[in-house]
């Protein structure tokens, strides 16, 4: 009989805690990928919503998991055509989702946006990015309703693609609810690189006032509706990290840190956890990582050497993934369970290490199925702690 959904939850809450469970909790990251590998298209599940049930499911017939990173496809590219926007679309080869930074806000607008967020954003940004959203009051309002719409199918089907995943592969998903920290809220969607890079050196006061302003915007994804509101200790909330690899550690605690902090906290004080997508190299905000409250966080690294973060913020945050995507791509069988061994033997002494790649998996072409199905097989059968 394979593990239990509870036993595959537990696995992880105890190695997220440093204790040592009864094996090496495995973390899939599948992405788009899953799209390709059950041989669907992005545009297909688009034009028939339900087909994402199947082409998630897909992949967990041979792939081994003790834990999914997200349910569905992430990315939307149908939100933003339902009102006119170019800031997601489908590659070219159809095999990803594009993200093209459509960044409009003026860096003289600074006091608009502090001084109301909400109008600000929802009266001049957004029919900036979205077409649909600038023309009369009747295409505004067929805009947003295509969009509900779309909504509300695309949560029914994440809804029963989370409990079929559930309740037929006993595989439960990590992720619940979204912490955004609201400078990369900022990056993302109002000032886009160029304009992101002039602020921090031009126009740090406002840059900070409007971290603050939009806190509670950010905020609202957090779900917390009363002071009071507890959380369930699983699953966690996640954070996918965008700007902080290209800021320095000064820059990162004075306009980083302050308001995605308020976020941290509300989450320890109501109970929760936090996995991290740490992208590109942390290695200078090691200290910052350290000071997060102890069996709190979750750090999925991508860029870092993952031995020596083991051993510089192992004993107070969880480190997960590890295992090379080139390797996987690229590399022989028996090399990738080689180094998958060396990841367990080094890595899982006394819990607070989750096996998995060391990025997502986004196009059919990131890796080598063969490996990526033998080395989730290799832990779930090597890393058992005697």
């Amino acid at each position: 009989m394979g593990d239990t959904y509870q036993e595959r939850i537990n696995r992880i809450q105890t190695t997220v805690n440093h204790q040592e469970p009864d094996k090496v909790p495995i973390l899939s990251m599948i992405g788009t990928w899953a799209i390709h590998y059950a041989g669907g298209t992005i545009k297909e599940m688009e034009d028939h919503p339900e087909k994402e049930i199947d082409y998630y499911c897909e992949p967990h017939k041979k792939l081994y998991s003790d834990v999914t990173l997200s349910a569905g496809c992430v990315s939307d590219a149908k939100s933003a055509e339902c009102i006119g926007s170019a800031s997601h679309f489908v590659s070219k080869d159809g095999a990803t989702i594009q993200h093209k930074e459509i960044a409009p806000m003026e860096a003289g607008e600074y006091q608009e946006l502090i001084g109301d967020p909400e109008g600000y954003i929802f009266n001049k940004m957004l029919p900036r990015k979205a077409t649909k959203l600038a023309g009369t009051t009747a295409e505004k309002y067929a805009a947003i309703k295509d969009l509900v719409d779309h909504w509300k199918v695309k949560g029914m089907m994440l809804g029963q693609l989370k409990e079929k995943l559930k309740t037929d592969y006993q595989l439960p998903v990590i992720v619940g609810g979204v912490a955004y920290p609201p400078l990369d809220y900022i990056f993302d969607y109002l000032r886009g690189f160029k304009g992101i890079s002039m602020d921090l050196r031009r126009n740090q006061d406002d840059l900070v006032a409007a971290c603050e302003a939009v806190q509670p915007l950010a905020d609202i994804l957090l779900g917390f509706q009363e002071e009071t509101t507890a959380v369930p200790e699983f699953p966690f909330f996640g954070t996918m990290m965008h700007l902080p690899t290209f800021l320095s550690p000064k820059q990162f605690e004075k306009f980083f840190v302050p308001t995605y902090e308020k976020q941290i906290y509300q989450i320890h004080k109501r109970g929760g956890k936090l996995i991290m997508l740490l992208e590109g190299e942390w290695e200078n905000k090691y200290d910052w990582l350290n000071s997060l409250p102890k069996d709190f966080a979750i750090g999925i690294l991508e860029g870092d050497d993952i031995f020596e973060a083991k051993k510089r913020i192992g004993d107070n945050i969880t480190i997960a993934g590890g295992m090379p995507m080139e390797m996987l791509k690229l590399g022989k069988k028996e090399d990738c369970i080689d180094y998958a061994k060396k990841l367990v033997d080094e890595l899982a002494p006394g819990g607070g290490y989750i096996f998995g790649s060391s990025r997502e998996l986004l196009s059919n072409y990131d890796v080598n199925v063969e490996n990526l199905i033998a080395t989730h097989d290799f832990v779930h059968k090597y890393g058992v702690y005697k």
